[in-house]
């Protein structure tokens, strides 16, 4: 998942989206692997005014892709 619009003064946190989407313990890491039998999530603040956070997701997301 990407949050983005950081770039915005009134933008919520990481933490505050995780809270808000109920995600707390439904991400599996920001690493390479996830654990077995669990399918990878994870979210990534972003802007794509600024161009930073989504370059980092993608190249996340890629390492599951097969």
């Amino acid at each position: 998942m990407l949050g983005n619009k950081i770039d915005l003064g009134r933008a919520a946190s990481e933490d505050e989206l995780r809270v808000a989407l109920g995600l707390h313990h439904l991400t599996t890491g920001k690493g390479k692997t996830a654990p077995q039998g669990i399918r990878p999530m994870e979210l990534f603040m972003c802007s794509v005014v600024k161009r930073s956070g989504y370059g980092e997701g993608f190249r996340w997301m890629g390492n599951f892709i097969k």
